[in-house]
């Protein structure tokens, strides 16, 4: 098809033409984008629109991976590059449209994940964000426990004492299958809570503190055995001991008893295990919370507050007047005894107590005194307290005259807003995020030294204080309850579905809960090589004449070699006869050679006396391995002496001496004697040569195997199933092939005398196939099956026996049955057995069938479906365009394509540009200059087959324009020398078309000549004569007479469609192919009037009221509300002030 050439620069920052790349983005195949982008624009990959958007970021929306990945390769685009309106990158787009295909792609370009956008968010936050609306992450939902910190003191639970910068599961519960819903963390232990109601402690057991009955320091939890027989709710703990509420209302409380906060009497100085609290003022009444601090313990009832305890101030109550320091038994908060309160909740802290009343006022117990810090505190559903002070005359030895800390009360609504009350301040403040985004919290945890959050989303923050308290003015007016407290977020890595948080007084140790997670992993397969023979070889090695598992010892010589009846019968011929005799009857041939004994533990002795020891040593390595040292090329074999036997004539010696100087020749005859016929006919291509060995016909040998129903009278252990069905095998064979029974029937465990049958925890189905590998080292079974579910409890029976390699055909076998339907929840069972490569091969099969997924994305999250792009009305029309091959636009077209006297043209004009730099002008106000003519070209020179945009004219503010250059790197844009050369395409008039072609240089060329008051005439009335060169007139003449004789050889005949007709003019003669009538000229008078309209709206603009602005303001605000638009990510909803017509544009004037 023939396209018009570009009519813009590499450097092209054309609104208007940016808008029209967005437009048509939304229409049109791949193919016709490609095209209509390669010849529309020089610089289609870079423009922004009015929002910032780019064709990358169009295409990542829409779905076009294959020109997303042509904008990429070819066009250069930024793929970080960010839009105005969100601060979304085409990572973004793509996640938030569900274009999971080119989210991929963008990834494997080089993209981040974690770039985030205006609102902190990054590309997995933004899919966090879009779980449907019946995923809630609540308390009572399976929770896993993560936790992370300094770990001093062995209190996070990992077995160790090693730190952790990021949260991480504590596996001993998830191992167990438990749940944990309440975590409290101190500095010498921590105390979990499972929803079953056990009670779980580790750390330092020094007083007793974790209630196992003993002082040993626990590197993970144990459940407190105590507390078995109770549904526990609930958990409190400090520095030195525990307390525990039960479903009852019956507390318990363990630990250290220094200041009697354990509430026992009479006080004992410490308790190993829970104790019941019990006292007279409790009769009769339900404790429905508890609280702890260093000093002393809070519980309360619906009815009143009762605390114990070191009496510093923080009871509620004054110093006893007998000198009583601390109060043994729980005692009433007399002050908070109303008959119209009723309480809350509570919280403690070492030195402060805080109660909070379903009326909502919030009292604090310090100094010795109940104060009432606030009223009407409606809707708390957590309260947190720090700090605070204490009598030091009360415990001199402990507390410091200066060791005051300022208390901060923390409070938590059901709205998720958070209050505060500083010692500094006198009122209750509302607390506000320095952060990008609005959040509302679902917990909150407070230490010494800052805070920790928890979002209704599941994510998860850490807080400090920003600074002091900020004082809102409206209007000039001051309100006291405008007050507010600023706290600095910062997100925290690896939290994405919390509902709990926590964290020790001090800030040192941390632990979150999370909701179970659903996870997805990926790769192919392999099995890895063969130990078959290395695993018989070590068991030969390894043989000892008093261990259990031989059953036979070879003499030969003066060595002897503990060996196995069963694999020297499956080998070798001869002892298969030998060992059968001692069965069926005996052979007086064998008798002879063979002299029989015991050795030192009862087993069989075989005196060989006809055979070299170090020839019956190699000979026993073949045996076991299919392998020996005669047989490796360059091998240096020790050549041993000779063999004296009695009677011997001198020519036997003779003879003995030639096969002891050949160990090959004798090797090969003691094979041929035991029946190794094998090794005999692999021994034919090796020969001895000076020293070494020479193998001159390297023959391969059958793999070794053994077979479990062959010599079945040599069978000396029984396995037996689940299911009752018994396995004869041979102990030599299961111990050689796994460390299993190795350690079962090599060590003098019972199991290694017993005559029973030993019991194996699996179906006889699935104890064959592991027999089967034991004694072929294969499983054509598992091979052959196609029932995945079988496969996979072979996998499960593998894993516990550790059978590495059987788990690895496993894996390979389950890879091949992969489907749609079955990989997330093979990805789930990969985890759960440790199958790493099964994992890999399911998280690779997820990724590249995603796009065959997405229709499940679109059916689980309703709101993907109303994520369309729909078309624009004024996309421009592409049905003139071609459907171009993207995968042919990869390889660039040739460049002896090109004209020849177009390529002299583009390099004159290059060699201008390098030598004369453009002379830049600046006006005080008004008319055109060289940026404008570059930047936006004029109507007249725009292809009538492309329709306007709306917002051509659109103009952007000062901050826009200054920062819009530093908002992603232009990688699209190069210099002059880099721009690339332009694409032709052929016509019938090959001539023509060359001349048309150099014109248009010429042309365009000249554009930046016209004197401002020109621009928007035809170019064949503008007035060059007194700037320009005699060569540039002449070149100026010559375009005007081809574009002449253009418009009189192609006169269009009257038709139907004109706008067809007319598209097919060049941009250079529409003013001679489509002129307007003389009548419609713009003249000078109505250019005058129209800017004194605009300085007279611009005027207006500046005199308007402030009072009506905050009117117009407020109405729009209303509006927002009304139609929801605010956090309503399924519609764009803008409310703007309607335009007045054009305003002039703000100049600066020198004064």
């Amino acid at each position: 098809m023939n396209q018009a050439p570009l009519d813009c620069t590499p450097k092209c920052r054309s609104q208007q033409h940016a808008d029209q790349v967005v437009a048509a983005l939304t229409s049109g195949s791949e193919g016709q984008l490609r095209a209509f982008l390669t010849s529309h624009c020089h610089n289609a990959a870079t423009l922004r629109d009015a929002f910032g958007r780019t064709a990358l970021h169009l295409a990542a929306s829409l779905g076009k991976k294959a020109l997303l990945e042509w904008l990429l390769k070819i066009k250069s685009a930024d793929l970080m590059l960010k839009d105005k309106e969100s601060g979304w990158t085409a990572l973004h787009r793509s996640a938030f449209y569900g274009q999971i295909h080119c989210l991929i792609s963008l990834v494997k370009h080089g993209g981040l994940l974690s770039t985030q956008d205006k609102e902190g968010l990054s590309v997995l936050d933004l899919t966090m964000k879009d779980r449907p609306s019946h995923v809630l992450f609540r308390n009572t939902d399976p929770t896993e426990v993560y936790t992370w910190g300094n770990n001093t003191n062995f209190s996070l639970g990992h077995g160790n004492q090693e730190s952790r910068q990021h949260p991480e599961l504590v596996d001993v519960f998830a191992r167990t299958g438990v749940y944990i819903k309440q975590v409290v963390l101190c500095k010498f232990h921590s105390v979990f809570l499972s929803q079953k109601g056990q009670v779980f402690t580790c750390g330092h057991g020094q007083g007793g503190r974790l209630g196992h009955g003993d002082e040993q320091t626990y590197l993970v939890p144990g459940m407190v055995e105590g507390l078995m027989s109770h549904h526990c709710s609930q958990v409190a703990a400090a520095k030195d001991h525990t307390v525990v509420l039960t479903e009852e209302g019956y507390v318990y409380t363990f630990g250290l008893n220094t200041f009697h906060q354990l509430g026992l009497v009479p006080p004992p100085a410490s308790a190993f295990v829970p104790k019941q609290v019990f006292s007279k003022m409790l009769k009769g009444r339900t404790v429905i919370g508890v609280a702890a601090g260093r000093f002393h313990t809070v519980l309360w009832t619906r009815e009143a507050v009762y605390t114990m305890g070191l009496n510093g101030g923080q009871l509620g109550y004054l110093l006893d007047p007998n000198g009583e320091k601390c109060v043994t038994a729980p005692r009433q908060v007399s002050a908070l005894y109303h008959k119209d309160v009723a309480i809350s909740m509570a919280a403690a802290s070492d030195g402060a107590t805080v109660v909070v009343t379903e009326k909502g006022d919030v009292y604090l117990l310090a100094d010795y005194q109940c104060k009432k810090m606030a009223s009407r505190q409606l809707n708390i559903r957590k309260v947190l307290v720090s700090g605070g002070s204490l009598d030091h005359r009360v415990a001199p030895q402990i507390l410091n005259e200066g060791g005051a800390e300022k208390v901060v009360i923390l409070a938590l609504d059901t709205a998720g807003r958070v209050f505060c009350w500083r010692s500094t301040g006198s009122s209750v403040r509302q607390c506000r995020w320095a952060y990008a985004r609005q959040v509302f919290m679902a917990d909150i945890a407070l230490s010494k030294n800052n805070m920790m959050f928890v979002t209704q989303d599941g994510e998860g923050f850490s807080g400090v204080w920003a600074g002091e308290y900020k004082n809102v003015e409206v209007c000039g007016h001051s309100d006291v309850g405008t007050l507010y407290e600023r706290i600095r977020l910062e997100k925290l890595p690896y939290v994405h579905r919390a509902v709990s948080i926590t964290m020790d007084s001090k800030g040192r140790n941390f632990g979150v809960l999370q909701a179970d997670p659903k996870t997805s992993l990926y790769e192919v397969p392999s099995i890895s090589p063969s130990s078959f023979s290395q695993h018989f070889g070590s068991l030969l090695d390894e043989a000892d004449e008093m261990d259990s598992i031989h059953d036979v010892t070879l003499q030969a010589g003066d060595r002897t070699f503990p060996a196995h009846k069963y694999i020297l019968s499956m080998r070798s011929e001869f002892f298969r006869k030998q060992f059968m005799s001692e069965h069926c009857g005996v052979d007086e041939e064998l008798d002879k050679e063979v002299r029989k004994s015991e050795d030192a533990v009862g087993c069989d002795l075989l005196i060989l006396e006809k055979i070299p020891p170090d020839m019956m040593e190699y000979a026993l390595h073949f045996i076991y391995t299919d392998s020996c040292e005669l047989l490796v090329h360059g091998a240096r074999p020790r050549v041993s002496g000779v063999i004296t036997v009695p009677n011997q004539v001198r020519g036997g010696k003779k003879k003995e001496n030639h096969m002891c100087a050949n160990p090959v020749k004798t090797l090969q005859g003691v094979a041929k004697k035991l029946g190794l016929g094998s090794l005999s006919a692999r021994l034919d291509g090796v020969k001895y040569e000076n020293g070494k060995i020479n193998v001159t016909n390297k023959k391969t040998g059958n793999k070794p195997k053994f077979y479990q129903k062959k010599c079945s009278y040599l069978c000396d252990v029984t396995l037996k199933s689940e299911d009752g069905k018994e396995f004869s095998c041979h102990k030599s064979v299961l111990c050689a092939r796994l460390e299993y029974f190795n350690s079962m029937l090599g060590n003098p465990w019972i199991e290694a005398t017993s005559c029973s049958a030993l019991e194996m925890p699996t179906s006889s189905e699935i104890l064959q196939v592991i027999l089967e590998y034991i004694y072929t080292d294969e499983s054509p079974t598992i091979k052959e099956s196609l029932n995945v579910e079988f496969v996979c409890n072979v996998l499960v029976v593998a894993d516990q026996l550790l059978i590495t390699r059987l788990k690895e055909m496993c894996e390979v076998v389950i890879t091949e049955n992969l489907t749609l339907k079955n990989a997330a929840e093979l990805l789930e069972f990969a985890i759960m057995y440790n199958a790493e490569q099964l994992k890999l091969s399911c998280l690779q099969f997820i990724v590249l069938n995603m796009a065959a997924l997405q229709p499940y994305l679109d059916l689980f999250i309703p709101a993907m479906q109303k994520r369309v792009i729909t078309p624009y009305p004024g996309a421009p029309d592409l049905s003139m365009y071609e459907d171009e091959d993207l995968d042919s636009t990869f390889s660039p077209k040739p460049e002896a394509d090109l004209d020849h006297s177009c390529r002299e043209i583009l390099l004159k004009k290059a060699k201008m540009k390098a030598k004369k730099k453009p002379r830049r002008r600046s006006d005080s106000s008004g008319g055109y200059t060289l940026s404008d003519i570059i930047q936006s070209p004029p109507a007249a020179v725009v292809s009538p087959c492309l329709v306007k945009s709306g917002k051509v004219n659109s103009t952007e503010s000062l901050q826009e324009l200054l920062t819009s250059d530093s908002e992603g790197s232009y990688m699209g844009v190069g210099s002059p020398r880099d721009m690339q050369s332009p694409v032709f395409h052929e016509r019938a008039e090959v001539n023509f078309t060359s001349l048309i072609c150099c014109t248009s240089r010429v042309v365009r060329t000249l554009l930046i000549f016209p004197p401002v008051h020109s621009v928007s005439t035809s170019i064949k009335h503008s007035p060059l004569s007194t700037k320009l060169s005699q060569k540039q007139r002449k070149m100026l003449a010559m375009a005007n007479k081809e574009a002449s004789a253009e418009s009189t050889a192609s006169k269009p005949t009257p038709t139907a469609t004109p706008s067809k007709s007319s598209g097919k003019a060049w941009p250079w003669v529409l003013g001679a192919v489509g002129s307007p009538p003389l009548s419609s000229l713009v003249t000078f008078a109505s250019i005058v009037e129209e800017e004194k309209q605009q300085e007279a709206a611009l005027i207006r603009s500046r005199e308007k009221p402030l009072a009506l602005i905050q009117i117009e303001e407020r109405a729009i605000q209303d509006l927002l509300f009304h139609y929801k638009a605010h956090d309503n990510p399924d519609e764009l909803i803008v409310v703007e002030r309607s335009s007045r017509g054009p305003i002039a544009v703000p100049t600066w004037n020198k004064h």
